[in-house]
């Protein structure tokens, strides 16, 4: 899990913009390590990146929908993206993983195992 003042920290360094939304939901997933949360954090990175930027939050769409055809995700979105998610979750994602991720929920459910794995590594 990661450390609350470390979170802070990067909440002033690298989530300035972001709606209080996300960043209440990192504080709320390095607090507790819910998971409801990190979909909101990692949805609203997105979504931040996002051109296009639907109505509604990501997490309240469908898990089926689409990155690249519903949501317009191109590879800079995805890079942006994945670097946000690297930096404040301290995981490494895989390009090639990344790259066969096609829905919200094969994101989300590939964040979270990262996550999980992460965490089981450091114990």
């Amino acid at each position: 899990m990661i450390n609350i003042s470390v979170a802070q920290k990067r909440i002033q360094e690298s989530l300035v913009g972001f709606p209080p939304r996300v960043t209440e939901a990192y504080l709320a997933f390095a607090e507790r390590g819910d998971l409801a949360s990190l979909d909101v954090v990692v949805l609203g990175v997105l979504q931040f990146y996002l051109a296009r930027k639907p109505k509604e939050p990501l997490d309240s769409l469908p898990g089926t929908t689409r990155l690249v055809e519903d949501l317009g995700c191109d590879s800079l979105t995805m890079m942006d993206t994945v670097f946000m998610a690297e930096t404040l979750l301290e995981i490494k994602i895989d390009d090639t993983e990344l790259a066969r991720m096609a829905t919200l929920d094969e994101l989300r459910g590939y964040i979270r195992r990262e996550v999980k794995s992460g965490a089981t590594s450091a114990v």
